[in-house]
C-alpha cells in the first residue's frame, strides 16, 4: 500500500513540473512574439529598449560568427604587422622596497587596436558599445604583459575592474586597473642622499614586430600622488620605444615599451633619526677631555657608552638596505663618527701611559742624581791636577826672583784652569745632573696630561667640523649619482 502512495506522489510532482516548463515557454515565446510584432506586448516592456536589446544581440552574435579568438586580426593587409597603442594613467606609487628592489605602481592599464571584424552598423546613433569583461574572452586581445614585473595583479573588487568598448569601425578600447610590481635597479652608494630610477617594461609575449607592434600614446600622472610618498620624491618621468632581438628565434626583435620614474630620497628622516643623534654623540666623547685625569671611571664609561651608542646606531641605519658590497655614504658617516668616538676613549689611555713613562724617564734620571756628590769629588780631583801641572809648567818659565809676576802667574793660572774645567768630562757631567735636576723639580707630569688635553679639545673638533664639510659638499655636490651618469 506504501508503494503504490509513493508512486502516486511521484508521479504527481513530475505531472506539475511539466506544467510549469510549458507555461514558462509559453511566456517566453509570447514574449519574443511581441517584439517582433509592436502591436502585441504586455504593458510592462518598453517597446524601444526590447528593440535595442534585440539589435544589440544580433550585432554580437553576428560579430562573434565572423570573429576568431585564435587569429589575430590583419585588417585587410597581411603584410602589415597590427599595432596596439598603450596609455597609462599612474594614480598612485608606492611602497618602494629596497631590501627587495622592488616598486609598485597603482594604475589604469589601456590598450587600443583595430580589429575589422568587429565592425558593425551604428544604430539609433551610438557609435561605440560598451560590453561586459566575460566578451573578452570571445574575442582576439594582444598577449601584454609586463617583462620586468613580479606578482601584479588585476583588481577584481567588487567585480574585475575591466572596461571594454567596441566602436563601429572595429576599434577595441580596454582599460584595466592594474597594481604592478616590478624589478627595480638601485643604486646605494650615495644612500641616503641618492636618487633611483625605477621603470615598468611593456610588451608581447609571443608576437615579434612584424606581427604585432606597441607605441606610446601618453603616460599620466595623478598630480596628488606625489605626497603618498613617505621617504621619496618623484622628480619626474619619461617614456621610450625600443626593439629588442631575441637570438633565440634568428634575432626576430620584438617591441618593448618602458616608461621611467625618478624618485629622490627625502633626508628629513635620516637627519633626525641618524645624523643628529650621531653628530651629538661624537660631541658628548668630547666631554671627557675636561673631566678630571683622575675620575677614571668616569672618563672610561663615558667613553664605552658613547662608543656602543653610535654602533648601536650604525647597525640599525642599514636595516632596510639589502646586504651591498659597497660602502654607502651613510657608512662613511658612521665609521667616522665611530673612530672619533673610540679615539677619544683611546686618548685617555694615552694620557695615562705618556705620564707613566714620564714618571719612569725622571726616576731614571733621579738615579743619576745619586752619584751626583762622587762626581763633584771626581770633578775637584781633576781641577786639582790641572792646576798642580799647570803651576809646574808656569813655575819653569818664570823667575825666581820675579815678584811682580806673581800676580800674573796666579791669573794665569786661574784661566787655565778654568779652561780645563770647561773642557773636563766630569765638569759636563756635574753640569748636566745638576740641569736634570732643576727641570725635574720645575716640571710636574700633570702638566703633560693637560697638555695633550688641551690639545685635544682643539684638534678633536676642528677635525669634525672639517670632515662633515667634506662630507656634505662631496655627497650633496661634488659626487654625482649613479643613475645621473646612466641616463646621461
Amino acid at each position: 500500500m506504501k508503494i503504490i502512495q509513493s508512486i502516486i506522489i511521484i508521479i504527481y510532482f513530475f505531472n506539475l513540473t511539466k506544467s510549469i516548463r510549458k507555461n514558462k515557454n509559453k511566456n517566453v515565446l509570447g514574449l519574443w512574439k511581441s517584439i517582433d510584432n509592436p502591436g502585441l506586448h504586455n504593458q510592462n516592456v518598453n517597446v524601444s529598449n526590447v528593440y535595442l536589446i534585440r539589435n544589440v544581440t544580433r550585432i554580437l552574435n553576428t560579430i562573434l560568427l565572423k570573429q576568431d579568438k585564435n587569429f589575430r586580426p590583419t585588417n585587410g593587409e597581411k603584410n602589415k604587422p597590427l599595432t596596439v597603442e598603450v596609455d597609462v594613467l599612474v594614480i598612485g606609487i608606492g611602497p618602494i622596497s629596497e631590501h627587495d628592489l622592488l616598486f609598485s605602481c597603482d594604475c589604469y592599464f589601456r590598450q587600443r587596436w583595430l580589429d575589422d571584424r568587429l565592425a558593425f552598423t551604428p544604430i539609433t546613433g551610438q557609435n561605440e558599445m560598451s560590453l561586459a569583461s566575460k566578451f573578452l574572452e570571445e574575442i582576439w586581445q594582444p598577449d601584454t604583459y609586463i617583462k620586468n614585473g613580479q606578482k601584479s595583479y588585476l583588481h577584481t573588487l567588487t567585480v574585475p575592474n575591466v572596461l571594454l568598448r567596441v566602436r563601429s569601425d572595429g576599434q577595441v578600447t580596454v582599460s584595466q586597473r592594474l597594481t604592478i610590481r616590478s624589478k627595480c635597479r638601485m643604486f646605494f652608494s650615495k644612500f641616503p642622499h641618492d636618487s633611483q630610477l625605477c621603470h615598468i617594461e611593456i610588451g608581447s609575449l609571443g608576437y615579434f614586430d612584424n606581427e604585432v607592434t606597441y607605441k606610446w600614446k601618453k603616460v599620466e600622472l595623478d598630480k596628488s600622488m606625489s605626497n603618498m610618498l613617505s621617504q621619496y620624491k618623484l622628480t619626474g618621468h619619461y617614456i621610450e620605444t625600443t626593439n629588442l632581438t631575441d637570438p633565440r628565434f634568428e634575432n626576430k626583435a620584438y617591441t618593448v615599451l618602458k616608461v621611467y620614474f625618478g624618485f629622490k630620497r627625502q633626508q628629513g628622516f635620516y637627519i633626525l633619526q641618524i645624523y643628529t643623534p650621531s653628530s651629538l654623540i661624537v660631541i658628548m666623547s668630547w666631554v671627557s677631555f675636561w673631566i678630571n685625569k683622575e675620575a677614571s671611571p668616569a672618563r672610561v664609561a663615558l667613553g664605552v657608552m658613547a662608543v656602543l651608542s653610535i654602533s648601536t646606531i650604525g647597525f640599525t641605519s642599514r636595516n632596510d638596505l639589502p646586504k651591498v658590497s659597497y660602502p654607502t655614504a651613510l657608512d662613511i658617516y658612521m665609521i667616522t663618527c665611530f673612530g672619533f668616538v673610540f679615539a677619544a676613549l683611546v686618548e685617555y689611555a694615552v694620557i695615562n701611559y705618556a705620564q707613566i713613562a714620564y714618571i719612569k724617564k725622571k726616576l731614571e734620571e733621579l738615579k743619576g742624581l745619586e752619584n751626583q756628590k762622587m762626581i763633584r769629588q771626581m770633578f775637584a780631583s781633576s781641577i786639582m791636577t790641572a792646576e798642580r801641572a799647570s803651576f809646574d809648567i808656569i813655575q819653569d818659565e818664570i823667575p825666581i826672583n820675579a815678584e811682580d809676576r806673581q800676580i800674573s802667574w796666579w791669573k794665569k793660572l786661574f784661566c787655565r784652569g778654568k779652561e780645563e774645567q770647561k773642557t773636563s768630562v766630569f765638569y759636563r757631567m756635574a753640569v748636566k745632573a745638576t740641569k736634570a735636576k732643576e727641570k725635574l723639580k720645575n716640571h710636574d707630569p700633570a702638566e703633560v696630561v693637560n697638555k695633550i688635553d688641551y690639545i685635544s679639545k682643539i684638534i678633536f673638533p676642528l677635525a669634525y667640523v672639517a670632515f662633515n664639510i667634506l662630507y656634505w659638499c662631496s655627497f650633496l655636490f661634488w659626487i654625482k649619482d649613479e643613475v645621473e651618469l646612466i641616463v646621461n
